[in-house]
């Protein structure tokens, strides 16, 4: 199966996705290989250095074989294209580095004469970087923009010439010569050998990479890269043109005072090739211009597509957000309204079974039942009548509560008063329930035995908070619970409810009661109670 053309875009492997990848092996076999071809790009060199390729005299005919035919830049434009312009700038730099060194130019010169090869790198990285072209050459755009930047990258790279020819005192015909069989030399090699490699190893090369190395990708381009890029460039070109300047006026110094020999013709050569450096720096320098304002051009309209779109899917996934709220807020309303509805039929056929039992206590527990499904309605209707589906509002529910309790379990021979003093406060549906059961349990216990003895009475609930608790106090003036009474052994289903509620809460309950009446006071963690 074959890579699709789009795993061929440029995705160097940086050094920060090496330090991502988790297998160390992998790790390794790729540093020894980098290692392995480095290590030819230097064997090469030195064989090269050893066929005294490297004197440039004009009557050399191995001068232009040394620019088809540089491994070195071969191997460094190769790991360029598969690795990254890390990878192949180091054997680029260091072998074109010692060329010079050992051709007897001086550390300084051979430095700025390793830069030119290295600039031409850093072109095809510019270009790669910046335009979403693959370089696999099996198209035509790809083979264009290959060519072109192999052609402009040897123009850049040839500047390197001048220096050499200035150090070596060569003349005006001589460094005409060096220069176009640097470039020529440069970009049919670029094309030849470096071109039909890349066509015939990338798909190889590039299985290899996403095999062992999945998570490389290439940085996005940003207006601060492209700053940094041009600003890199024109340094580099800055300094040829300095350093042609320096050899240039030296030279001429050297020639003028040389009488012995024709100072006219030298210097002339000499102006001749401070005319093409000048022209060629700034032919370089109008071409990496117009590829900043291109890339700039090109980023800007990029970004503001991508602003564009991103803003144009947030406006969709906003009104499909509210679209979905909407539906689910039906939805629920719905649900609950269902709820309300079903458990008021409940309701209903409990109190018709009341109507219809013979038996008082059997009408007594339908009675009761018929209280606890009307607290669990109540929550319901609380929430359907509520904006928020969530959250109801504490005060309102336990009124309608105890309300409904005290109407359906009064005696119309006992005079019994109710007070509420609620702080409102909302709580989670979930916990409503429960403390709705809790307070009509205690209601409802309270109108079956406190006031056997009295034919009126208080009941009182008081709610409020008290920092992080929520206080609840449900309390009567009857005739008090016996001393015996312990809600732990009760077998009251309804004094059941209260005590398994209350751990459920997570909260404290006291009873006291003496002659004044009984008071059920519960503290209640607000975290318990609310999300």
């Amino acid at each position: 199966m074959g890579i699709k053309n789009k795993s061929f875009l440029w995705q160097p492997i940086t050094f920060e996705s090496l330090s991502l990848q988790q297998d160390i092996k992998s790790i390794w076999i790729f540093l020894l290989c980098w290692g392995l071809l480095f290590a030819a790009s230097l064997g090469a060199t030195h064989y090269i250095f050893s066929q005294n390729i490297v004197s440039f005299s004009p009557n050399n005919g191995q001068i232009i074989d040394f620019f088809i035919v540089n491994p070195a830049l071969i191997i460094g434009t190769l790991l360029f294209f598969w690795f990254g312009f890390e990878w192949g700038f180091v054997p680029v730099y260091i072998s074109t580095f010692v060329v010079a060194y050992l051709a007897g130019i001086s550390v300084i010169w051979a430095t700025v004469i390793a830069l030119a090869f290295s600039l031409g790198l850093g072109l095809f990285a510019l270009a790669y970087h910046s335009l979403q072209v693959p370089y696999n050459l099996r198209s035509l755009n790809s083979v264009a923009l290959f060519v072109v930047v192999s052609f402009v990258a040897a123009l850049a790279s040839s500047m390197g010439s001048f220096i050499w020819s200035f150090f070596n005192k060569l003349s005006a015909y001589d460094s005409l010569i060096l220069w176009k069989s640097w470039w020529t030399g440069t970009f049919f090699q670029s094309v030849i050998i470096v071109g039909p490699l890349i066509f015939l190893l990338s798909p190889a090369a590039e299985r290899l990479k996403n095999r062992y190395f999945p998570l490389h990708s290439k940085p996005k381009i940003s207006a601060k890269w492209i700053y940094g890029a041009v600003a890199g460039v024109a340094t580099i070109l800055s300094l040829f043109i300095v350093s042609g300047y320096v050899l240039g006026k030296l030279n001429i110094e050297e020639t003028i005072s040389e009488f012995g020999r024709n100072p006219a013709a030298d210097v002339m050569g000499a102006m001749e090739a401070f005319e093409i450096i000048t022209w060629t720096s700034i032919g370089l320098i109008i071409i990496t211009a117009g590829t900043a304002m291109f890339l700039l051009n090109n980023w800007n309209t990029t970004l503001n597509k991508e602003v564009e779109s991103q803003t144009k899917s947030l406006f969709e996934s906003s009104e499909k957000l509210k679209k979905s709220l909407k539906e689910k807020d039906i939805l629920f309303e719905e649900l609950q309204h269902r709820v309300k509805n079903n458990l008021a039929q409940v309701h209903g056929l409990l109190e018709l079974q009341e109507t219809m039992s013979d038996n008082d206590e059997s009408a007594e527990i339908l009675k009761i039942s018929k209280s606890r499904i009307r607290t669990m309605s109540l929550a319901h209707e609380a929430l359907y009548n509520s904006n928020d589906f969530t959250e109801i509002s504490l005060r309102k529910y336990l009124e309608k509560i105890s309300t409904v309790t005290h109407q359906s379990f009064k005696s119309s021979q006992k005079d019994i008063e109710l007070i509420n003093n609620i702080e409102d406060f909302h709580l989670d549906m979930s916990k409503a329930i429960p403390l709705g059961l809790m307070v009509s349990e205690i209601l409802i216990n309270a109108h079956k035995h406190a006031f056997n003895l009295r034919k009126d009475g208080i009941l009182s609930i008081e709610c409020k908070l008290n920092g992080e608790s929520l206080i609840l106090k449900v309390s009567d003036n009857g005739s008090g619970i016996p001393d015996e009474f312990d809600i732990a052994k009760s077998n009251s289903l309804g004094m059941i409810i209260v005590q398994n509620f209350t751990e459920q809460m997570n909260a404290d309950l006291i009873i006291d009661s003496d002659e004044t009446g009984s008071r059920f006071t519960f503290d209640i963690p607000v975290s318990s109670i609310q999300r």
